[in-house]
């Protein structure tokens, strides 16, 4: 339909359409059947369904085998997931151990008897599970979106995809009670941005770096996991521990940040092959070990 667009058009076209798709699923389903889970799941699923809208029907770059349009997918990127699955825990480690300290929170241990092991079991089937829905959001801004944007510089584009991916939250927000409830909206919605800017720094980092979709799904997924994990361990204290921690925290900003920088000092996105395409013309492409600066 629209062959000949460039890639910020396209990048402009598929945020117009993930956020049409979000209404719409958001407003109509939420009245229909107002299950949470129902319409958080299916909110998941509006980056892929967008993705493949832009693909196969607006631009057609999906029928034209020509390889001009990596979403990530077939390279596993393994060298980086242990780094992916492990970096969540120091940064909710920090955040949620200052909260525990500062009074604010408490640490509340399971007090049944032999919760570890089965712990350990839910963390690996639920970390699969999670991964399933996440995948969906990571394929549209990480694997279609963050791509097309590299034209305004690797920096701006990790920036502004994790940003507009916190966008992408705000109509499940905004109008249902779902998600990010608790709070002075005026406060959490800003700190829920700004945190999804400085994760999506981390996610597009990874993709770029690796060339691979994978690494930023399983960090994303682990993220979710392990924030869960510490939720359940944590009894607040305080009206303003929502404020300090999860979602909407500032402590978690903080680290998460921390972790955004140490990531592109030592992960540095680079013009690898397989995303040549979409880089500035300008820059010079040079195949680099993403690894060779990295974690081993």
């Amino acid at each position: 339909m629209f062959s000949h667009l460039s890639n910020l058009k396209k990048a402009s076209l598929f945020f117009g359409l993930v956020m049409a798709l979000d209404l719409a699923l958001v407003f109509f389903l939420h009245r229909a059947a107002p299950q949470a889970e129902i319409v958080v799941l299916l909110h998941m699923l509006t980056p892929l369904l967008a993705a493949l809208i832009m693909l196969f029907v607006v631009t057609r770059d999906g029928l034209r085998g020509n390889g001009r349009f990596p979403l990530g997918l077939a390279r596993s990127g393994r060298q980086a997931w242990g780094i992916a699955l492990l970096l969540p825990l120091p940064i909710l480690a920090v955040s949620y151990g200052l909260a525990w300290l500062s009074g604010a929170a408490a640490f509340v241990a399971p007090a049944e008897s032999g919760w570890l092991p089965d712990l350990l079991i839910n963390l690996v089937i639920n970390l699969l599970i999670i991964t399933l829905f996440v995948v969906s959001e990571e394929v549209g801004f990480r694997g279609y979106l963050l791509p097309r944007l590299r034209p305004l510089g690797d920096t701006k584009a990790v920036l502004l995809a994790g940003f507009l991916h916190g966008v992408w939250h705000l109509p499940l927000i905004l109008l249902t009670p779902f998600y990010l409830a608790e709070g002075n909206p005026w406060l959490t919605i800003p700190l829920f941005l700004l945190l999804l800017t400085a994760a999506g720094v981390i996610y597009g980092t990874l993709r770029l770096a690796t060339g691979s979709l994978w690494p930023a799904t399983i960090l994303h997924a682990a993220f979710n996991l392990f924030l869960g994990l510490f939720t359940s361990f944590t009894v607040m204290g305080s009206p303003l521990a929502i404020y300090l921690v999860g979602e909407s925290g500032v402590l978690t900003l903080a680290a998460t940040a921390v972790a955004a920088f140490w990531m592109v000092r030592r992960w540095p996105a680079i013009n690898e092959p397989g995303l040549a395409g979409f880089a500035d013309k300008s820059e010079a492409v040079t195949p680099v070990n993403p690894l060779s600066t990295g974690m081993k």
